[in-house]
């Protein structure tokens, strides 16, 4: 059989044992039913008409709570659901509307259109009403200092609800969309998940089988580096199938609740997604299987993978300085440095602030930097196999894989 042929056989028995395992099994359909849970469940307890009732006592109330309401609403679509609803509640004196206050019946309480009696503030509480209620009064007296000029409440209130200056960018881009950073976020987020969750089934994997001296006879017939791609093949396909599983049932379910709008994507952003998503998988996961060949128990497995671990947390710490810097130099540098390449350059490309030739020189790096790993994690991976006891020292494995 060819060597590749020999890997792919590796890859298929991986992928046979370990997807009808329970245990794998029992992670996919948790993690099914936990993001369904985080879609549905928000919407059936949260969303809807926030409705607040106003105690009113006095002149001058009316106004402010009607003001209120439309500041309140002002972002809301045509014929969709309003987002808040305010009441108003008359009480004949000040005394009993607060009684109702302290007995949870009202939200807030105006007084004469000059004074808003809350049951406290500084915590979550009322501040809401309060807010809304503070940005209705405010509205309600511009109107009356414009109001010789002709003005209506509802133009005052689209002025301070709206944009007025027109936004453009040295860049180019399209100022105001909010979709590319929400891309970006979401793609660095994803590939940091499947690094440090991916990343550890492949070291457990490859520390299991040396754990248990399986791995002595399978190197009676083949080379080391073929039994540690094949495991990084199929344990990486079971990862990124249950993965992409995921991913697609939390659309399926925001699309039939419509508890979230999902921004467009055109195939550009996709491919891009995609391509990244996999050379920093891949990056991950060929250390990740060396780190696994050090050790021999499953309880050293989590020291060795701890310097990968945080070097995913730097890549991620990077990719949101890029995110909220595009061009500034830690994005720049963290652009042409392979381990970091994977986080940061999918963000600068959804918000369209990386050069082509940028672009292309990291994908060069990463790929070079994918074949060298290779290389080296082989050599490790073969040194560190067959020795048993404490940790393998990295320069050990090395040299042993040298006699």
């Amino acid at each position: 059989m060819s060597p590749m042929g020999t890997v792919w056989q590796i890859a298929y028995r991986e992928i046979k044992e370990r997807g009808k395992s329970k245990a794998y099994l029992i992670t996919t359909v948790l993690t099914l039913l936990i993001v369904v849970g985080l879609v549905v469940i928000p919407g059936l307890i949260g969303g809807g008409t926030s409705e607040y009732t106003v105690g009113s006592v006095g002149e001058g109330n009316e106004p402010i709570i009607s003001a209120a309401a439309q500041l309140g609403n002002a972002a809301d679509e045509t014929d969709a659901e309003p987002s808040v609803s305010l009441e108003a509640e008359p009480f004949a004196d000040r005394e009993t509307a607060e009684d109702a206050l302290e007995l949870g019946d009202l939200d807030a309480v105006l007084v004469d259109g000059e004074e808003v009696i809350v049951e406290s503030v500084g915590g979550f509480g009322d501040s809401a009403v309060l807010s809304l209620l503070q940005q209705g009064a405010a509205s309600v007296d511009l109107e009356a200092i414009v109001s010789e000029s002709g003005d209506a409440a509802a133009d005052v209130i689209a002025v301070m609800t709206s944009d007025p200056l027109e936004t453009t960018t040295l860049s180019g881009q399209e100022a105001g969309d909010e979709s590319r950073g929400a891309v970006a976020y979401a793609g660095l987020l994803l590939l940091y998940m499947a690094v440090l969750l991916y990343g550890t089934w492949i070291l457990s994997g490859v520390t299991e089988e040396k754990s248990n001296r399986v791995v002595e006879v399978l190197l009676s017939s083949i080379r080391p580096w073929q039994l540690l791609a094949g495991k990084i093949i199929g344990i990486g396909l079971l990862g990124i199938v249950q993965f992409a599983g995921t991913i697609v049932v939390a659309v399926i379910a925001l699309e039939v609740t419509g508890s979230f709008e999902l921004p467009s994507l055109n195939a550009a952003a996709v491919a891009n997604l995609i391509v990244w998503f996999l050379l920093g998988f891949l990056l991950f996961a060929v250390m990740f299987g060396a780190a696994g060949s050090l050790v021999s128990r499953m309880e050293d497995a989590q020291n060795v993978a701890l310097p990968l671990s945080l070097t995913a947390v730097v890549g991620f710490f990077v990719s949101i300085a890029a995110l909220s810097d595009p061009d500034g130099l830690a994005a720049v540098i963290g652009t042409f440095v392979p381990l970091t390449a994977p986080f940061v350059v999918p963000v600068r490309a959804a918000l369209e602030a990386i050069p082509a030739w940028q672009y292309a020189i990291a994908v060069v790096l990463t790929i070079a930097a994918i074949i060298g790993l290779v290389f080296v994690a082989g050599r490790i991976y073969a040194g560190g196999l067959l020795r048993y006891g404490g940790r393998v020292k990295v320069r050990e494995a090395w040299r042993s894989a040298g006699n």
